[in-house]
């Protein structure tokens, strides 16, 4: 083997691209990492079997590497393929049979480039001649040479249709990450152009492959646009399909702060023209959020701020999260930021009548009746279920006897807390009496009845460690609205409680509570 700096650069490529490889294939669980994983090592084995070639000797040495190589330049635009279907948020069209379909003409044609000595296919004639510090193979293109780069040019140029197609409509970031990509593609058919045209860019070495050299700078392109915005992290197209048709704000930040993607809606409420990429928080929020409070959230935190960006003040609640990616690292902060403007009103409408609970400050039964025909036809007008929840708070009574009236108002004070940090700002929540809640929230996406009762159970848990002399805990009932199959609130009402009574029923009888 006879190293030059030009065979000692693709080599030192081939590895860079092989360790990328190996990261990609760490996040694993991520969307589009395994295929992204295979992809830069298919072009890491063509790179590097590129550079061997030119270091070989003899022609039998060479012809080995030309062999490895062409197992890269074969996966590659399959795995392009299927790396761009993910990343375009379409992975569940990959079934097994469709990928088995797209792996088996690359497998046809790398067997016959393993047995082409003899059947003169892909190279119908070959010779290994010096030129300057290489050693470069004159090839007479056999009949599946032609075929084998119409693949490529079909398989990849298709890929980048579904890109460019997606990009039409996406987020600021997938634009900007496919802008990358598909520029860095530019140089691809910049090669093939040149090789159809039969213009040699480098006289002095003919026969030296530009592929390799394009293949390397496209691979950087599509490493640089994908880890600089973290893909492994928060996922550009998962992030389409949670916040870009949110009506509520949302602000990405990374590991130290800074923004890394916002919606448009973001963008309208803080009268941005572009998110502002590399910013930190403070400054974009400044007086209301620092490094030092992101550094210590700890848990979902909210605050209600109001904010002057156009011709009047709007009130807005601003949530601020942990991101984590499934070992449990942290990758980042999300802030979402909901406008209550119209809330507020109503809640200060609702003061002026009468239809707040003086105790907890939720609704009283007066206000639930005003307000659950409003979000019932909010629900029909969307084409969206409601669910109904019928609580009762477990030992009121007791607490009362026990230890005294002020401690049962503080526990039904706690359990009013426990029912806010629960359901959203958007949910009507309402106290029906002593001991008794009624929530009234509309599903929607993954927000189901199910997720919203976990999410219940969660917090009576994390609120039992800190309970002192007495236990919170509830009874419930659900009922759902059907906004196909309507029915009036009271019926709604009587089978939640129902529901409730029945589970009191089942724990009095000793039984496990019903699912």
């Amino acid at each position: 083997m006879d190293l030059s700096p030009i065979t000692a650069a693709l080599l030192f490529c081939g590895v860079i691209l092989s360790a990328i490889a190996l990261y990609a294939l760490q996040h694993r669980s991520s969307l589009g990492a395994k295929a992204f994983s295979v992809l830069m090592f298919g072009i890491a084995v063509y790179v590097l079997g590129y550079g061997m070639e030119l270091a070989s000797q003899n022609l039998e040495t060479a012809m080995f590497w030309s062999k490895v190589q062409y197992a890269g330049i074969l996966i590659f635009p399959t795995t392009y393929l299927i790396f761009v279907v993910q990343f375009i948020g379409q992975g569940s069209r990959l079934t097994p049979a469709k990928l088995g379909l797209l792996f088996a003409l690359p497998a046809v044609l790398f067997l016959v480039k393993l047995y082409d000595d003899d059947l003169r296919l892909i190279y119908s004639a070959v010779e290994l001649e010096p030129a300057g510090p290489l050693a470069l193979l004159q090839i007479e293109r056999g009949p599946l040479y032609q075929a084998i780069v119409i693949y490529s040019l079909v398989i990849v140029t298709y890929a980048n249709y579904l890109l460019i197609r997606k990009r039409a409509y996406s987020s600021y970031l997938f634009r900007e990450q496919t802008a990358i990509i598909i520029g860095a593609a530019l140089v691809i058919y910049l090669v093939i152009i040149l090789y159809l045209a039969g213009i040699q860019p480098f006289p002095h070495l003919p026969g030296f492959d530009l592929n390799a050299i394009a293949y390397i700078v496209w691979a950087g392109a599509i490493c640089y646009a994908i880890l600089r915005f973290r893909l492994f992290d928060l996922v550009p197209i998962a992030r389409d399909a949670l916040i870009e048709m949110l009506n509520d704000g949302v602000i990405v930040l990374d590991a130290h702060g800074r923004v890394v993607d916002a919606n448009p809606v973001a963008l309208k409420i803080f009268n941005w023209q572009q998110p502002p990429i590399g910013k930190t928080a403070g400054e974009i929020l400044p007086g209301l959020v620092d490094q030092d409070f992101l550094a210590g959230l700890e848990k979902t935190t909210k605050i209600e701020t109001t904010l002057s960006t156009g011709a009047a003040a709007r009130t807005y609640e601003v949530t601020f999260s942990t991101l984590r990616e499934k070992r449990s690292q942290f990758i980042g902060s999300l802030i979402v930021i909901h406008d209550i403007t119209e809330r507020k009103a109503v809640e200060r409408e609702l003061r002026e009548l009468s239809l707040l609970d003086e105790l907890t400050g939720l609704t009283n039964r007066r206000g639930f009746n005003v307000l659950s025909n409003q979000l019932i036809r909010m629900a029909d007008r969307m084409q969206l279920n409601a669910a109904l929840f019928y609580i009762d708070l477990d030992r009121l009574k007791q607490i009362n006897d026990g230890l005294g009236h002020a401690a049962g108002d503080q526990a039904i004070k706690a359990a009013a807390g426990i029912l806010k940090r629960t359901f959203r700002s958007s949910d009507i929540i309402a106290r029906f009496g002593g001991d008794e809640f009624v929530i009234l929230a509309i599903e929607s996406g993954g927000c189901s009845a199910n997720v919203m009762l976990e999410r219940l159970r969660a917090e009576l848990e994390q609120q039992s460690a800190a309970d002192g002399d007495y236990k919170v805990s509830f009874s419930v009932g659900v009922a759902v609205y059907e906004w196909d199959n309507p029915q009036p609130i009271e019926s709604l009402l009587a089978r939640a409680d129902q529901a409730m009574y029945a589970m009191k029923q089942t724990r009095r009888a000793g039984l496990p509570d019903p699912s």
